[in-house]
């Protein structure tokens, strides 16, 4: 598929977490990154105000829609869900955090 339309486009990755998948009604935790989306070599990516960037997984491509105007998109134009493994702590997830060599060890 052809994702040089997003070029630039305002775009949200919305992380989901299940935080009890043995419950049909389970319980998610949500967390928006926002930015601009990047195409290059038929990969989409989003790259936010601070230079990070967040490649959109293979699995997630197809999901790929256009904002529904919702509160939680903001002003994204295009957005994708996708979800996270059930360890990730969204409280110190940072996508422009750089580890220094210092912090590496």
């Amino acid at each position: 598929m052809d994702w040089n339309y997003l070029e630039g486009r305002k775009f949200c990755v919305v992380f989901v977490k299940i935080l009890d998948g043995s419950e049909p009604k389970s319980k998610v935790q949500m967390q928006c990154l926002r930015g601009r989306a990047s195409v290059e070599r038929g990969r989409v990516s989003l790259v936010t105000a601070a230079g990070g960037q967040f490649t959109i997984p293979g699995t997630a491509m197809a999901r790929i829609l256009p904002s529904d105007g919702s509160e939680l998109l903001k002003d994204a134009e295009f957005y994708v869900i996708v979800r996270t493994d059930p360890n990730i702590d969204f409280r110190k997830f940072d996508p422009d955090h750089v580890i220094d060599e210092d912090e590496a060890d």
